[in-house]
């Protein structure tokens, strides 16, 4: 190959190494393992390959000077070391096999999760692939979601927002907005919103309630940020609960507070 096949390979990556990351798992969800394969495809010219790094990444919503913006956050990286010379047109593959964190959000609404692999090139520069997945409702957030319904509140909105308390050790929550649509709630409660912060040992579910204002007093209750609860549920990860168990538990709460 010629000097300006090597240039363009090295300085720009045109004609060089390439790789295509293909997931094999089915029905992904949080704190499961994931699995796929790193196709990686030669170029024009001889390449050594450092290694492939995978990473999973997720977006959301942060308030800066009155105006939203969108960041980007890297959730976990997994690093396979290849240290193999990759030949003009060579096809060699890598399997990957990794546990995805408990923290990855679901991609549910506004709500989005991708992998984007790097190729680590000496000499060169580095490629990448980014391929969009979806990840799905584990039973503890299927059965909070199936209890909240039970009690009247449709699922409004799910959406990546700005967390300072980095409850999850994350810059951002995930955030489950309901509003009650039939039931005792109805008239009673604006919104409910929830977060899960799930650990090695249990989840807190995260619970805020926003109340109905009701007169003057409820205005100006509402007016100064008073009208909203803050709860919280704790499950333990030694034993399962059915949605009924943890409807009580949320309508215990409700009760109390609406």
């Amino acid at each position: 190959m010629g000097i300006l096949d090597n240039v363009m390979a090295s300085a720009f990556g045109v004609g060089g190494t390439k790789i295509d990351t293909i997931i094999h798992t089915k029905n992904i969800m949080p704190g499961k393992r994931i699995e796929g394969i790193c196709k990686i495809k030669g170029g024009k010219i001889e390449q050594y390959i450092n290694d492939i790094s995978i990473g999973v990444y997720t977006r959301y919503k942060k308030e800066v000077d009155d105006k939203e913006i969108d960041k980007i956050q890297r959730i976990q990286e997994n690093i396979i070391k290849i240290d193999k010379n990759i030949l003009p047109n060579e096809t060699y593959e890598v399997e990957f096999s990794f546990i995805l964190y408990k923290r990855v959000p679901a991609t549910m609404h506004k709500s989005k999760v991708w992998i984007s692999t790097y190729l680590d090139i000496k000499s060169g520069k580095d490629t990448s692939d980014r391929d969009y997945i979806n990840v799905g409702l584990n039973d503890y957030m299927q059965n909070t979601i199936d209890a909240i319904s039970s009690l009247g509140f449709s699922l409004r909105e799910v959406e990546n927002e700005y967390c300072q308390a980095r409850l999850n050790k994350f810059d951002f929550v995930q955030e489950f907005e309901f509003v009650p649509t039939r039931g005792n709630y109805r008239n009673r409660l604006d919104e409910l919103e929830l977060v899960f912060i799930p650990t090695n040992t249990h989840v807190d579910i995260h619970l805020q309630v926003d109340r109905k204002v009701r007169g003057i007093r409820s205005f100006i209750s509402e007016s100064m940020g008073l009208d909203e609860s803050k709860l919280r549920i704790r499950l333990e990860n030694s034993r399962k609960y059915s949605s009924d168990e943890i409807k009580n538990e949320i309508e215990k709460l409700l009760k109390a507070y609406s």
